[in-house]
């Protein structure tokens, strides 16, 4: 009888370490997700609107630790009673009110991060591009101005001013060669040859544009692209011209990175087959 006494003060040991770990991260957690909103607030503030996509991925870790802390805490809480140890009890029961607490305020926080745009990054396309034309100015060294022609030649062009788009554009693509194995090669390929296609379709080169679209297609992806897609502004301006076919095997050409595309290709291949033009949503922003 003696002989099965340790196995179960081993098991309470192990339940009394695990409910300190999780009212521990039932605590700490909203404070991460603090430091996060931080790190978002700073990254807006450095590159606005235009960078936005490149914490997509990361903006979702806030409410996953937030709900993780709520799942952790309420465990521990339904332990600790078994175990009756007031310090873990408290922490939990912290930990558990400011994770809810955390919750209000995560669907609160995109408010602020609008208001953090609205401020030193004007949303106007005239903003926009005294932005992206300031970072340009400023680009020290090869690299920088690689990155910083990128939203130059996207900006130019909403903003109108098409023969500084096409002459950014064609600087960026020029670049490009030198930086393979860069993160934004992908990106570089892809803006520099739409923005290249969409000064076409305006002046009436379709046959050229489709010809950028493909070769934007041809981009090895990035991690925004492979995240969030591809972008569909030449997409959509010609398949308003009636080139679906072109378009079709764009889509394709966009599956080779784009493979988290939650069918949205299909979706979209199927209403271009169907004569009509895709809603893209945020793909005409990215």
């Amino acid at each position: 009888m003696n002989d099965s006494l340790p196995p179960v003060m081993e098991e309470k040991s192990a339940a009394g370490r695990f409910t300190k770990i999780a009212a521990t991260f039932s605590l700490l957690a909203p404070f991460a997700v603090f430091f996060l909103y931080l790190l978002f607030f700073w990254y807006i503030q450095a590159h606005g609107r235009t960078r936005i996509a490149t914490l997509g991925i990361l903006a979702s870790l806030p409410l996953l630790l937030i709900i993780l802390g709520i799942a952790l805490g309420i465990a521990a809480l339904v332990l600790v009673k078994r175990q009756e140890h007031k310090g873990i009890f408290v922490m939990a029961s912290v930990g558990v009110c400011i994770n809810i607490i955390s919750i209000l305020l995560l669907l609160v926080g995109p408010f602020f991060l609008a208001l953090a745009l609205s401020g030193k990054h004007p949303m106007t396309p005239e903003g926009q591009l005294n932005v992206a034309n300031q970072k340009l100015k400023v680009a020290v060294t090869e690299e920088d101005r690689f990155y910083a022609l990128d939203d130059a030649a996207k900006e130019s062009f909403v903003a109108g001013k098409i023969e500084d788009a096409r002459k950014d554009a064609t600087e960026l693509l020029s670049l490009a060669s030198n930086y393979v194995s860069n993160w934004n090669y992908g990106n570089a390929i892809q803006d520099g040859n739409l923005v290249l296609g969409r000064i076409a379709v305006s002046e009436g080169r379709i046959e050229d544009a489709k010809q950028y679209l493909l070769a934007a297609g041809k981009s090895k992806g990035s991690p925004q692209m492979d995240s969030f897609g591809p972008n569909m502004s030449l997409a959509k301006d010609l398949l308003e011209k009636g080139e679906r076919d072109t378009v079709l095997q764009y889509f394709e050409l966009c599956r080779k990175f784009w493979t988290m595309d939650y069918s949205k290709l299909d979706d979209w291949s199927q209403d271009v087959k169907a004569g009509k033009i895709p809603d893209f949503g945020a793909n005409l922003v990215y």
